[in-house]
């Protein structure tokens, strides 16, 4: 009888570290599979990376883009986790520019400074959740999405039509992906 109590209370306790994980956006730091998106920046404004996930931590460099477009300007960047809607970058390459002379491998962005696409060939699941606990609910193509946060090979995202949901493939190019 014990051990069958101990059972369903690890097994619940475990439902509930699960249900809290869902949303990346504002659980614990996460790690996903390395995610490309391209960050949006009013031309001429730079976004500012920092070493600790809040907006107090220190500025550590920039994301300047090369090509100054009129109105926005856009960077590629690749994410490798989340946490409480920052995004956790992989920092260098040419629109990158270190402003505290340490050398660093990641920094840290808002999350819902990134955007992706699905201007894709075919169109794109969307899922209510991350992972093997995810159903998808509708297909879209043609659309933009705000980041929000990552979790294994899944993208939180969020558009004005479809609302928080989750993406398993997108286009990170401002432009499109279409073959």
């Amino acid at each position: 009888m014990m051990r069958a109590v101990i059972g369903t209370v690890v097994v619940l306790a475990g439902l509930a570290v699960l249900e809290e994980s869902v949303d990346a956006s504002t659980g614990l730091a996460g790690s996903c599979k390395a995610a490309q998106a391209y960050a949006l920046m009013p031309a001429g404004e730079p976004l500012v990376v920092r070493a600790t996930p809040t907006p107090e931590g220190a500025v550590v460099g920039m994301i300047v883009p090369r090509e100054m477009a009129r109105d926005l300007s856009s960077a590629t960047v690749t994410m490798i986790g989340s946490q409480g809607g920052w995004a956790h970058i992989v920092v260098g390459g040419p629109d990158y520019t270190a402003i505290d002379k340490v050398t660093r491998q990641t920094g840290w962005i808002p999350a819902d400074a990134l955007s992706v696409d699905t201007h894709l060939d075919t169109p794109v699941k969307i899922y209510d959740r991350p992972g093997l606990l995810g159903h998808g609910i509708g297909k879209v193509q043609d659309m933009q999405f705000r980041v929000l946060g990552c979790k294994g090979e899944f993208l939180q995202v969020i558009n004005a039509d479809k609302g928080n949901v989750w993406l398993d493939r997108w286009c990170s190019r401002q432009d499109g992906c279409r073959g």
